[in-house]
């Protein structure tokens, strides 16, 4: 990313939590949680100085939100090592919302195939849709959210449709200062 806007590379490169910042380059990270069932998400993109704590980004998931129907706090978290001894705070959430957290067994169990369409979508909402600074991007991020989770396949019925006919009832917080509290 330059000045903000998003550009890509087609030839891989070699970068991870130890190495970005000798890169010299602005990288983005991708955060993305998955309905296991429905496979139904919400993703957001962020420039690496700028990354929020995952309860900023959960607490974005999770709220009851006008442009798109995706929300509620689960009853199972299944997410990688790495997510409890960057965020141990995870543990305490979990405690106190009665949410189970599970680690993952495999990257499949983490969601890695719905980073990869993620990063797929972001490479044609940046071209194709003109959303191509970070600003637009993140601003736009619950609607692209939900055209994505509406798709039909042909194969399946869309993300968000099988999403809402088979959610129960949802537990959801609407102040960030009485989500961030769970944390605690």
């Amino acid at each position: 990313m330059k000045n903000g806007e998003i550009h890509y590379q087609q030839k891989k490169f070699d970068v991870n939590w130890g190495n970005y910042s000798r890169t010299g380059k602005r990288h983005l990270v991708n955060f993305l949680i998955r309905d296991h069932y429905s496979n139904c998400f919400y993703a957001e993109t962020h420039p690496i100085d700028e990354m929020p704590h995952l309860k900023e980004f959960l607490f974005n998931a999770w709220k009851e939100k006008e442009d798109f129907e995706f929300c509620g706090i689960p009853n199972y978290i299944i997410g990688g090592k790495h997510i409890v001894e960057s965020y141990p705070d995870i543990l305490n959430f979990c405690k106190n919302t009665n949410c189970t957290f599970e680690l993952a067994t495999s990257g499949f169990a983490t969601g890695i195939r719905s980073v990869r369409d993620w990063e797929k979508n972001i490479k044609y909402f940046t071209l194709f849709e003109n959303l191509r600074h970070i600003d637009d991007f993140q601003s736009n991020s619950n609607l692209i959210c939900r055209e994505i989770n509406l798709r039909d396949s042909g194969k399946t019925e869309p993300n968000l449709k099988k999403w809402i006919e088979n959610i129960s009832q949802v537990k959801s917080y609407n102040t960030d200062a009485e989500f961030y509290n769970l944390f605690l």
